[in-house]
Formats: C-alpha cells, structure tokens, sequence
C-alpha cells in the first residue's frame, strides 16, 4: 500500500489531469452538475464544481450549492446513535420496542426480535420503504403512517437472515434518537455533530429556509430531449435516513471526524466498531451505517445516495487517511464511477510515483497538454512531474488507459512498452500549426487538432 505522503504529492503533480478528465466526463454525458473533493492526509488537495447549478438559467455551480446527499444521511443518523451509545444513554443491543413502546404488531412476531444493530447493519428483515410510495408520489410518510404500518406488520424476514436495505429501520433510528436524547432529529444533529464540525453548509431537510440554496436536480437524459426538472421534496419524518442535504467540503469535514486520532465526535473505539464489517453478504459489507468496500488496493468506507434529482457517492481510505466525494445532480449521474475512478487513478499514480520524479530539470509542457480531437475520437494530455501522460478522457477508468511517455527532445516522445494496442515505441510529436495551435502528430503521422468544449 502506498505511504500516504507519497499519495499527496503525486495527487498534487495529477491535478491538471483530474480536473479534465472530469471536465470531460461532465461534458460527454452532459450532465447538469458535479461537484468533487478529494483529502489527502492533513489537506483538501481537490476541489471543484463543474456545469450549473440551474440549466435553464444558466447559473453556474458553485461551492455553496447544496445536493441532496439522501442516504449519507444514515452515517449521520448512525454516528448519532453510537454518540449516544459512547455516553451510555442506550446499547445498541437494545431492542426496538424498548424506545419506542409503539413498535409492535400482533401481525408481525419478527418485530419483537429487532434490536438497535440490525437496524444499523440493515439486518432487520424490514420493508425497504414501506407502502407509502413516496418515490413514486414525492410525498414522504408521517410519523403516524410509519406507526400504522408497523402495527399491520413490516417484516419480509427474520432478523439477521438477510441483508436487506431499508430506509424504514434508519427512519426508526431517528425516533430513537430523539426518544433518548429529548430532543428533535435536527436540533440533535445540529448540535452534536454540525456544530462542532462547523459544517455550516449541511440541513436535516429541504425547507423555505434553505430551498434557494440548493442546486436543481434533473431527471434522466434521453436523446433528443432537454432534461426535465425535479421539484425539491422533503423528507419529513424519514431525514434520518435520506433527507439531509451538504457539500463537497462539508461532507469532507465529517469523514475526517471519522479518521482514527480525531476526538471531535467520540473516541477511536466507537469508530473501530463502525468501520469493521459487521454483515457480510455477497453484493455488500455493512458497518454500523458505514458500507464497506473491499478493493484490491484498499477497504473504502463509506455510502452512496439516491435522492429526486441527485445521485451521490463518498468514502473514505482509513489507512491512507483519504476521503473522496462525488455529487452529481442528476438521477443518472455516475456518481460511484466518478468515485471509483478517482481512487483506481489515484491507487495507480501511487505505485508509479517513481515515474514521475526526476532529478533533471523538469520540461514545462503547457503549451502542448490539453485535449485533442481526430476523427476517432478526444486524446488528453497532461503532465505529471516529469511526464507526459496521455488518456481517453470519455474512459470512466482513467488509470486502465492510461499512458506515459517518454521524452525524446523537444516535443519529441515515445510510447511506452506496457501498452501493446497502443504503439509501443513509436514516436509520437506536437508542431505548430498554421493558426500557431499546437497539432498532435500520432505514432502513424495522422494529425489531431486542438479541442475545446463549453457546455
């Protein structure tokens, strides 16, 4: 595994190639709105917005706009639990029924078996969402439609059979939270976590207090036709699990109150316990909130979220001390690519740091690298450190493309051995054009011209 210094400075060295590349991914798929953050040891090394906040008025993103961040709600949901777990105010061995007296159902003896952990592992065995229909109608249950659905019976299995995603048992954590705690949702979640984070650009929900702060969100893109707008929702009794809304930075802020040597929330054994698998099945590992992700190079902690409009995806690498956040304001955002991309890209400079450093004097490249259009499609080229690089910038897995070339003189390189479809050895060269636009010559002297897109 990478040394995490070694992991920041070449992240550093790539940020020319990042940021186009997602520049690139938000033009080719045209989609209305990205934001990324990327933290490295002790800084936020990353960070951007891409495309509008509102197509139709042409507002541009900035990094105050708000995303719906949906089911990253439950890490917060979850982390208040175990704060209150920490303080000894309840255990998450409890049973349900212990917190709330309501949660029984002649109809549904599974009930009376669920306690505070399967809930937090999504092992309960409940609905998903219940009967409401609220994705479909945009209008989230009550606390007393909750209760009336309890009291008909909510169980498809047993507890602990299966892992099974519900929104109902994280919207059962935040009536536990404020049963224990005698206080609302929000005023909890304001004062023991947002408070001390300073996360001052994150609610518990969409209100007229806060709507015009948040970016639009869109619906699938067809061909031919413009996107259509989602209306902001709230969530009402069901924040706990999908309502709250953030940013890049904010979102940074709360993974780095879960990297171990942080005391800000609670102390390193609560997060152990959070961010160790819990549930293991064969599409997913649950935490106590946290999903985790098992990659050949690391374990990534974290969640996604799906909310009208708005698709999410974050983690954090606890060994590396590494945090990623993608937020995308479509429905078909490519939100968990955009994500796993950045971290295969990263995981890969990493092991080529070596590359990248030289001891000569290192040949400045800005007036060749950028992107370049032929007939078969746009060529990026970026430095690193000493390097000249070269990706297919529609690829959502840079670091599977990716090329290094060697310097020959001038603007003169040579296409490595590692890549067998891609000409290895062969020249490739950059020469002025007659409009003084630098033109790429291939390996096969065919020639690509400058390309610049707005979107």
């Amino acid at each position: 595994m990478a040394d995490k210094k070694t992991k920041k400075k070449v992240v550093k060295k790539a940020i020319h190639l990042i940021d186009n590349w997602l520049d690139f991914q938000t033009y080719i798929k045209e989609l209305p709105g990205v934001a990324v953050g990327i933290f490295v040891e002790d800084e936020i090394v990353f960070k951007k917005e891409y495309g509008y906040a509102n197509l139709e008025k042409k507002t541009k993103l900035t990094d105050q706009h708000l995303f719906r961040i949906a089911s990253h709600s439950k890490l917060f949901t979850a982390t208040a639990i175990m704060k209150l777990y920490h303080e000894e105010k309840l255990s998450i061995d409890d049973k349900i029924s212990k917190h709330l007296p309501w949660f029984s159902s002649e109809k549904d003896e599974n009930l009376q078996h669920i306690r505070i952990r399967h809930l937090l592992t999504h092992s309960s065995g409940m609905s998903r969402d219940g009967k409401t229909a609220h994705w479909a109608t945009y209008k989230f249950p009550e606390l007393e439609q909750i209760k009336k659905q309890v009291t008909e019976g909510i169980s498809f299995f047993e507890a602990n059979e299966i892992l099974k995603y519900s929104n109902f048992g994280f919207t059962l954590l935040g009536q536990i939270i404020e049963t224990v705690s005698g206080e609302t949702y929000y005023d909890y979640i304001q004062k023991e976590i947002l408070d001390p984070l300073e996360m001052k650009n994150t609610v518990t929900d969409v209100n007229k207090s806060n709507i015009t702060r948040h970016a639009t969100g869109y619906k699938v893109k067809y061909p031919k036709k413009e996107r259509e707008t989602f209306e902001h929702v709230p969530a009402k009794i069901m924040h706990a699990a999908t309502g709250l809304s953030s940013t890049t930075e904010d979102l940074i802020k709360f993974y780095q109150a879960q990297l171990l040597g942080s005391d800000l929330l609670f102390p390193d054994y609560i997060k152990r316990e959070m961010q160790r698998i819990q549930y293991k099945a064969k599409l997913a590992d649950w935490g106590l909130g946290f999903s985790i992700t098992t990659l050949p190079d690391a374990v990534i902690c974290g969640h996604g979220g799906g909310y009208p409009g708005f698709i999410t995806r974050s983690g954090f690498i606890q060994d590396e001390k590494v945090i990623v956040v993608v937020l995308t304001s479509a429905v078909d955002g490519p939100a968990l690519n955009l994500f796993l991309g950045l971290n295969k890209l990263m995981f890969y400079l990493s092991k080529k740091e070596e590359k990248f450093s030289s001891e000569k004097e290192i040949q400045d490249l800005k007036d060749i690298i950028g992107f370049y259009e032929s007939d078969w499609g746009t060529s990026l080229f970026s430095q690193i450190g000493s390097k000249l690089v070269l990706i297919t910038p529609r690829f959502e897995n840079p670091a599977e493309v990716i090329q290094i070339y060697e310097h020959i003189e001038g603007y003169r390189f040579k296409a490595p051995k590692d890549k067998s479809f891609a000409s290895p050895g062969q020249e490739i060269e950059f020469i002025d054009g007659p409009d003084g636009e630098k033109i790429f010559i291939d390996s096969h002297g065919g020639e690509s011209k400058r390309f610049r897109f707005s979107y």
